[in-house]
């Protein structure tokens, strides 16, 4: 199983991460291929992940010239459809499959249906990525991702893509070119589920999936099938959901195999293994339609590692039904026979096959021992992925295929056998099976039988269901009581019975004096005047008609009879400064003739609340605190319970453990122990110690001093103490040898990615303890030198807001306890957001439109605009409100404090008035400006403009003239006057004129409706008086 990063391919082992260059890429051979069933095949294995269209034809050349036989090509769905309106782009595999036709080589196509995340639209959305259950969509390599199995009209569109393969490429089927198709899904062009995904950033984490909304809503109805009641599931999983309708799976992100130890989690692995299969079985089938002679492959990271559970891909015996072979990607340092006799021995006429991944830093003969153990257990391929057709690579490629192709695939009959369960491999993964092979197989290895049984998928699995389970007595209903001559009313506890895999449809009482009636789960009646007891018996029956019976006494006496406490309040635990709370059941006391009226609570200290219905603390103290209740009834009667609180100290923890230190016999040796070796969760940390000091070192209390005369091994405790007496010791290993060791600076077990900041946006990074390490030694302090002025860093915390756009750099340093030190920067990018508009259509909902992106300089139609338009303002940072000012033929300032932020009412909107506009955006996060932009567009009538032509006439706030070409600009004013002859308004060089338009805005004068006359002087004489009219 491989696992890729951007640029770099990682591959995966038990132990350790080889890295290998990437764009990786596999080969094949020029030989004769036979048609025959015992025929090998030596491949070259190409993931064309360079798009081009001349891509991988020297890798394809070069392998078969170096002897392979078989070319096996990856198929993009993202490549041939980049979207879902673009032409198909079939160039790189025609030319290949083309090229390879030519020579003797047979071909295989791997039809990959996953996609790049930026290239979903139009065929899936984010909605119906697989996700994990933290609601995290599936992130692989160069940002892949996959859809999922339960989501029908994506599954639809992935299988009409591989159709529309297999359909190109008949004609070769025909002539007998293809060996096999297959298909897979995943960023590892792999075919299941993915075991892990990333955090932004890159770093990756262990998870199972698929929990996005469709795979839940389709695992509750399967769920519902095959428990039809809540109650039955909850039995057997040992939960307490309410109902299928919101039942969740178990959750697996971060450490996922626990889950599957679980009833809960093997129903899960079963429900996720029937989508994955309904997927394998009518894609097969889609593909069978095409051409029956296509043969089938299915391909799997692993199906015996781990993380198989996640991949569901453990059970691949049934999932392979309908296939021709079964294929998976071994790691160099598997036990490759182990893994070719599951596969074989499970795969009963079906081919074999597996994948090498060839890199230099990887040994040579480890990767050729991969391909021989594969062939001698019976693989018929094995594939090669290679980057480039270089040297190593193609003569490990003439090595494999001059010891293998020639030699005939024989059928292996094994002498010994072993088996294993469906179930022993999630509860305990499969090692424990691959010690029972390596004890038949011991020094000599030889093929063995192991044999899997799918148990958990047969029908025995669900028996269990069939079986009802007896109701119960869960809440003995102890005596009650009553005074003679009054009304008796008691409602029986609503956990008095319990089913536990069903429900409880009837209770009913079979014995019980004449004057008491059941209804409604209340016993009642009027007390007859006759002293004495009254058994009572109930019955209650569950849904598949068992019953259980409970029996208790009613005693009628002259006598108070005093409360009881029932339930006890358990006692808490907490520590300081955390919140402790109890919700009371309801049930702690109990008054057997009467009722409980109230009750009080003593002992309480300040930092303690009651109320009837719960009790709250948050500690300021340590120690053990008694908090009493006391119940009344109605007689005034009482009785008290009692629980602790029990406030505890925590114990320090070490921040990091202390490796051994190699010293040297007599010289002198120090060792510094630094007070942020440890920390206190409640407290702090009051004194360091050390014990089992040899009789050379002593303890200055922050430092270890001494000269050892003598070699050898010195194991010393190193204890801190908290201010609450507790303490924690770590062990400290002191080898002392003839030359000791080298000091040397700590290591960062991780780059840190570079961040993209807007400015305003607020950044915060908490530097983990696990950043660096140190191999001799213990990282002593972190340190932030050169912070840029708008970082702090305290407590191991780096965070500020970035108020100006750059690059700046970040350098956390790691100090040893020898001073030595190792850095690990980043650069964080800020620059300032973008506001881009958009032009709208006002209207109600249903009316509005998008009409298109508005940009600076901007020149639009009046005639191709709608009568009413609004402007939306998008910002690229988060924002909460926009603030308006257009000026030109129509002026407004607004603020608009929601989204979509618009400077018109969406529904009312405004009528583009031809003219020249200045649209100015500001964007705000609370008080704090994140962003502005200032635009300038025209509007254009069809119809020209005359001189001295008033328009909108009548106008709204805003009156604008045409103005005669080569008017004096500096010279004009313009009076507004009434009917009359009263100046209104008068300006000079507040009007704005543009394109020889004057926009004269009379907002601020608030001028009422009516008629009035625009008088335009030149200096100070009139040039022209027009009538206008006010709206």
């Amino acid at each position: 199983m491989r696992s890729w990063k951007s640029g770099i391919v990682y591959v995966d082992t038990n132990w350790r991460k080889v890295i290998v260059f990437s764009a990786c890429f596999c080969f094949m051979t020029a030989v004769v291929a036979q048609n025959n069933d015992s025929q090998r095949y030596v491949g070259l294995q190409l993931l064309n992940l360079d798009p081009r269209p001349e891509a991988g034809m020297d890798i394809i050349e070069a392998s078969i010239n170096n002897g392979c036989n078989l070319v096996a090509l990856t198929i993009q769905w993202d490549e041939v459809y980049k979207n879902n309106t673009s032409p198909p782009d079939w160039r790189q595999y025609d030319r290949q499959i083309e090229y390879i036709a030519k020579t003797n080589a047979k071909i295989a196509l791997r039809i990959i249906v996953g996609r790049l995340s930026y290239r979903l639209n139009g065929f899936w959305t984010p909605k119906e990525t697989m996700k994990d259950d933290l609601g995290r969509p599936v992130t692989g390599i160069y940002d892949r991702t996959c859809f999922s199995f339960s989501h029908q009209p994506t599954v639809t569109k992935s299988q009409n893509f591989i159709r529309e393969v297999c359909r190109r490429y008949n004609s070769y089927q025909n002539q007998g070119k293809i060996l096999y198709i297959s298909f897979g899904n995943l960023a590892t062009q792999e075919l299941g589920y993915p075991h892990e995904t990333n955090f932004e950033g890159g770093k990756q984490y262990l998870a199972g999936f698929d929990y996005s909304d469709s795979s839940l809503d389709s695992f509750r109805i399967w769920a519902e099938k095959r428990y039809k009641r809540i109650n039955k599931l909850n039995y057997h999983w040992g939960t307490k959901h309410t109902s299928f309708q919101t039942l969740f799976p178990p959750r697996t992100a971060y450490n996922p195999y626990p889950a599957y130890q679980t009833k809960a989690g093997k129903d899960w692995y079963i429900f996720s293994h029937s989508q994955l299969k309904n997927y394998i079985d009518q894609t097969i089938a889609g593909i069978k339609q095409i051409n029956p002679q296509y043969k089938i492959v299915n391909e799997y990271g692993a199906v015996t590692a781990d993380f198989s559970a996640m991949l569901v891909s453990y059970g691949f015996k049934s999932l392979d039904q309908k296939a021709d072979g079964s294929k998976v990607h071994n790691d160099p340092y598997y036990n490759h026979r182990w893994i070719t006799d599951v596969l074989r021995s499970n795969s009963p006429n079906r081919w074999v096959l597996n994948e090498v991944f060839f890199t230099s830093q990887t040994p040579y003969d480890l990767l050729v021992r991969q391909f021989n153990e594969c062939f001698e257990h019976g693989s018929k391929v094995v594939t090669l992925v290679i980057s480039s057709p270089e040297a190593e690579a193609m003569r490990m490629m003439r090595e494999v295929a001059n010891r293998w192709i020639n030699a005939p695939l024989a059928e292996i009959k094994p002498s010994q056998s072993i088996s294993y369960t469906l179930t022993e491999s999630l509860d305990s993964t499969m090692k424990n099976v691959e010690k029972r092979w390596l004890e038949k197989v011991g020094y000599n290895p030889r093929p063995v039988h192991i044999e899997l049984k799918e148990d958990i998928l047969s029908d025995e699995y669900w028996k269990p269901l069939s079986n009802n389970v007896l109701p119960i007595v869960t809440n003995q209903i102890t005596e009650r009581g009553s005074k003679p001559r009054k009304s008796f009313s008691y409602t029986l506890p609503k956990d008095a019975f319990t089913d536990p895999d069903g429900d409880i449809v009837k209770i009913e009482a079979v014995e019980k004096p004449q004057w008491l009636g059941l209804s409604n789960g209340v016993l009642s009646g009027n007390v007859p005047d006759i002293l004495g007891d009254n058994r009572i018996t109930l019955r209650a029956t569950d849904d598949e008609g068992a019953t259980v019976t409970m029996s208790f006494n009613l005693k009628v006496t002259n006598i108070n009879i005093k409360p009881l406490a029932r339930r006890p309040v358990p006692d808490l635990e907490g520590s300081l400064n955390q919140l402790i709370f109890y919700q009371f059941q309801g049930d702690h006391f109990d008054d057997p003739d009467g009722v409980i009226v109230r009750v009080r609570a003593s002992g309480l200290r300040s930092w303690m609340t009651y109320t009837p219905k719960e009790f709250s603390a948050y500690p300021q103290e340590q120690g053990t605190f008694t908090v009493t209740l006391r119940a009344y009834d109605d007689d005034s009667a009482f009785v008290e319970t009692s629980f602790k609180v029990k406030v505890l100290n925590k114990p320090p923890v070490a921040r990091q453990v202390l490796p051994e230190k190699i010293i040297a016999v007599n010289k002198a040796f120090r060792f510094k122990i630094s007070p942020n070796l440890f920390t206190d969760p409640d407290g702090e940390v009051v004194r360091v110690g050390a014990a089992k000091l040899p009789s050379w070192l002593r303890f200055t209390g922050t430092e270890l001093q001494g000269t050892p005369a003598e070699l050898g091994t010195y194991r010393v405790g190193i204890r801190a103490y908290d201010n609450g007496g507790d303490s924690v010791e770590i062990p400290f290993v002191i080898k002392v040898d003839l030359q000791g060791a080298k000091n040397l600076p700590p290591v960062a077990r991780y780059s840190l990615p570079n961040v993209q900041l807007f400015s305003t946006q607020k950044f915060s990074y908490r530097v983990p303890d696990s950043l660096f390490y140190d191999t001799n030694g213990y990282v002593d302090k972190i340190e932030t030198p050169n912070l840029p002025s708008w970082l702090t860093f305290k407590n191991n915390e780096i965070a500020g807001v970035a108020m100006q756009a750059g690059t700046y750099t970040v350098t956390i340093r790691a100090i040893d306890d020898d001073e030595t030190a190792a850095d690990v920067t980043f650069t964080i990018n800020v620059r300032y957001a973008a506001i881009n508009f958009e032009l709208i259509q006002a209207g109600k909902v249903g009316e509005r439109r998008f009409i298109g992106p508005l940009s600076n300089d901007d020149i639009l139609l009046q005639s191709s605009i709608p009568e009413k338009i609004t402007i939306y303002a998008n910002c690229e940072a988060p924002v909460k409100k926009v603030r308006f000012k257009l000026t030109g033929p129509y002026q407004k300032i607004t603020v608009a404090d929601r989204f979509p932020f618009a400077l018109f009412d969406e529904t009312a909107g405004f009528t583009p008035v031809a003219g020249t506009y200045t649209l100015e955006a500001t964007a705000f996060n609370d008080s704090l400006q994140v962003s502005a932009a200032t635009i300038r567009f025209k509007i254009q009538t069809t119809q020209p403009l005359s001189d001295w032509q008033v328009y909108p006439n009548p106008f709204s706030e805003v009156c604008n003239l045409k103005l005669p070409k080569g008017f004096d600009r500096n010279s004009a004013g313009f009076n507004v006057v009434s009917l009359s002859g009263q100046t209104i308004f008068s300006g000079r060089k507040e009007i704005m004129i543009i394109d020889d338009v004057a926009y004269i805005d009379l907002t601020p004068y608030r001028i009422s409706p009516n008629i009035y006359f625009l008088q335009v002087l030149n200096g100070d004489t009139v040039e022209k008086v027009i009538k206008i009219s006010k709206q």
